[in-house]
Order: C-alpha cells, then sequence, then structure tokens
C-alpha cells in the first residue's frame, strides 16, 4: 500500500506529469463546453505583435535575463452569452540573446518555439456608443486559461578570449505551453477589433547539450492586436428602420 501510494505521489509531483494533468482537464472542459455551448454572440479574429519576457540558465551559468518577440494569429475567438470565451490560435515567440559570463566566455543563445494553443475562460463587452449617426463602438475584455503543445528550435555558440569558437549546432525538440491570459479590446462597428493582451507562462524549454542542459523560462508577453469582430446587434433592420 506504501508503495503504490508513492508511485502516485511521485507521479503527481513530476513536472511533466503535471502540464500533461494541466493539458488533459483543458481539454476535457474545452470539449464539453463545445459539444453544449449554444452558437456565439461574437466572434473575433485578430494579428498580434509583442515582446516576450524570460531567463535563460544552464548548470554551469546563472540566470539571464532575455527579451525577444512574439507574434500570434488568432484564428478563432468566440464570446457566448453567458460569458463563456473560447479561442485558438497559432503562436511564434522569438529569443535571441548575447552574453559574456563571469569568467570572460561569450555565449550567443538563439531560440524560435512555434505553439498551437486553445483557450478557455470568461468574457464581457458592452456598448458605450451607438446611435444613428455614429457607429456602434464596443469595449469588452476576457480572462482566459490556455495550452498548447509547440515545436522548438535552437541554436547556441560560445566563443573564448582566444577567439575559439564552439557552435553546438540547431537543436530541435518539443514543448507544453500552459497559463493565462488577459485581453482588452475595443470593437468599431460591428466589423473590426484593436485590443492589448498580456500572458503569463509556467513555461521552460529544456535544451540538452553534450555535457550541460540549457533552460529557457519564457515567463510572460505583452502585445497589441488588430482584426475583425462579427456579432450580433441589438438593431434589427425593418422596413422602417435602418441601421447603422
Amino acid at each position: 500500500m506504501d508503495l503504490a501510494y508513492q508511485g502516485i505521489h511521485h507521479i503527481l509531483n513530476g513536472k511533466k506529469s503535471t502540464v500533461l494533468l494541466w493539458l488533459w482537464a483543458l481539454s476535457v472542459a474545452f470539449s464539453a463546453v463545445t459539444s453544449n455551448a449554444q452558437e456565439p454572440a461574437e466572434q473575433r479574429k485578430w494579428i498580434g505583435w509583442g515582446a516576450a519576457y524570460g531567463s535563460y540558465e544552464q548548470d554551469d551559468l546563472k540566470a539571464e535575463e532575455m527579451e525577444g518577440i512574439t507574434l500570434e494569429l488568432m484564428a478563432s475567438h468566440r464570446s457566448f452569452q453567458d460569458a463563456m470565451v473560447l479561442g485558438k490560435a497559432l503562436l511564434d515567440t522569438r529569443f535571441e540573446h548575447h552574453f559574456l559570463d563571469d569568467q570572460g566566455l561569450y555565449h550567443s543563445v538563439k531560440t524560435r518555439v512555434i505553439h498551437g494553443y486553445y483557450s478557455i475562460g470568461f468574457g464581457k463587452s458592452m456598448e458605450v456608443l451607438k446611435s444613428v449617426e455614429h457607429d456602434l463602438i464596443q469595449i469588452g475584455g476576457s480572462l482566459e486559461l490556455i495550452g498548447g503543445f509547440g515545436i522548438l528550435q535552437f541554436d547556441k555558440l560560445e566563443r573564448n578570449a582566444l577567439g575559439e569558437v564552439v557552435h553546438y549546432g540547431e537543436r530541435f525538440g518539443t514543448d507544453f505551453l500552459v497559463g493565462y491570459q488577459l485581453s482588452i479590446y475595443a470593437d468599431f462597428d460591428n466589423a473590426w477589433t484593436v485590443g492589448v493582451k498580456s500572458a503569463f507562462y509556467r513555461n521552460t524549454l529544456y535544451v540538452d547539450y553534450e555535457e550541460v542542459e540549457g533552460r529557457l523560462n519564457h515567463i510572460y508577453s505583452n502585445m497589441f492586436f488588430i482584426g475583425t469582430k462579427l456579432g450580433a446587434v441589438d438593431c434589427v433592420p425593418t422596413r422602417y428602420v435602418i441601421c447603422k
């Protein structure tokens, strides 16, 4: 009995098992919601770009702060009448950093990871300006959990004081993305949307070298986005009413 308990405890405390459990729970919730949800009241699609922040460390190095870029293609961001929000997107994150360690060794680190992810959460929007003479303006926001899978590309070289270069070459791997995001947006004329988004991740990218392990911690990112919006409006055109 004690052996079985220790085995289960070990599995639940493993990082990879925790991530898989997170993604499994998210996929189950996403499937349940999509199979029972009503038609979306609003749907947005956008292209986003911004900055990504994190740190890089090795077994023999102290952590170095890194800053990169992030690009996003939101294929579908649906809001329902009950405030449920479901999202589906492609995320491209790139880091590049050059630094000297305490021994005077030069390091050049380049990383790129492309994730496909799903999100689920809650959101709401409200009209702030609507009249016959003016376009419809809405302000809204959402808070969502995210989970996805990505392909990692990593490249690193080192150069000592004598100019001797060690190039480790490209490494490829996979990654599970977990975290949460907060989005704030404004809709115009029920057709266009612009906004900002901050995402926070529990995400470490691992790269194995010949003798040491490199770890890039992707901590958070901020971005601006612009796109299109489709949604129901209160105004219904009739023979006597013209909607704008």
